[in-house]
Parts: C-alpha cells; structure tokens; sequence
C-alpha cells in the first residue's frame, strides 16, 4: 500500500493531518496512492503498515466533517454511548415493526368481518335469551 503522506504544500490536507494526530496521537491522515482515497489511518506497531480505520473518498474534507466523524467511531472512548444509541435505534425499529403488525391486523380482520357479513355470516357468536318462556319449577325449589 502506498500511502501519500501531506506536507505544507497541500495545507488542507496538513490541517487535517494536524487535527485527527492532536485528536489522537496514533492517528494521520493521508491518501491512498492505489486508491486515491483519502483516509484517517491508524498508525500500527514497528514494521506494520497503518490500518485505515475512516474512508473520505477522493476530495480533502472539511476538517470539522473529519473530526465528526472520527469522535464518532471512537469506540474507545464513546464505546458505551455508541451502543447504547444502536440500542436505542433497534428498539425503536422493533416497536415501528410492532405497532405495523398490530396494524395490518386489525385491518385483516375488519376485512374478514366485512367478508362474512356481505355473505350473511357473522364472526360474533350470539345468544339471545327468551325471557317470555317459564322456567320449569322443579321440587327443589320450594
């Protein structure tokens, strides 16, 4: 992998570069020579290459937008914030999903009662009592 690293020639490139490394010591940002991506690498131990860990595509970003996003994949340091938000959001999903399901079936059986009433049916079993028919006395009674 090659890996052009910025100078004070291409100053947005070094601000960046600047940022991310007073962000984190281990941190560069440099470009892709293969690729011609720009990323915030990781730097790995001696005689390693460094591990691009935040991909930004071809054009230098805004540092701001750099140093959002780099604050948002630290997992070492916002570990727990970042997974309790992936809680929060699969939690709302899940009760989006249900609330849809309890939806579609209220729905279906509107249509199934409408069904059966169209063709002289109807879902509700009914009792009537006749109140105008005696009881039968029997002897316990008295």
């Amino acid at each position: 992998m090659n890996l052009w690293l910025p100078n004070t020639m291409n100053y947005a490139a070094y601000r960046v570069d600047r940022a991310v490394n007073e962000y984190d010591e281990r941190l560069m940002f440099a470009r892709n020579d293969d690729t011609g991506d720009w990323c915030v690498y990781i730097r790995m131990p001696a005689g390693e290459q460094p591990y691009p860990v935040v991909g930004f595509g071809a054009e230098i970003p805004n540092v701001d937008d750099v140093m959002f996003r780099v604050r948002g994949a630290d997992t070492m340091r916002h570990g727990w914030a970042i997974f309790n938000e992936i809680q929060k959001t699969q939690d709302d999903h899940k009760k989006n999903l249900q609330y849809n399901a309890d939806q579609a079936s209220e729905e279906s059986a509107e249509v199934v009662e409408h069904f059966l009433r169209k063709h002289g049916k109807s879902p509700v079993i009914k009792e009537f009592i006749n109140y105008d028919v005696p009881k039968e006395v029997s002897n316990n009674d008295a």
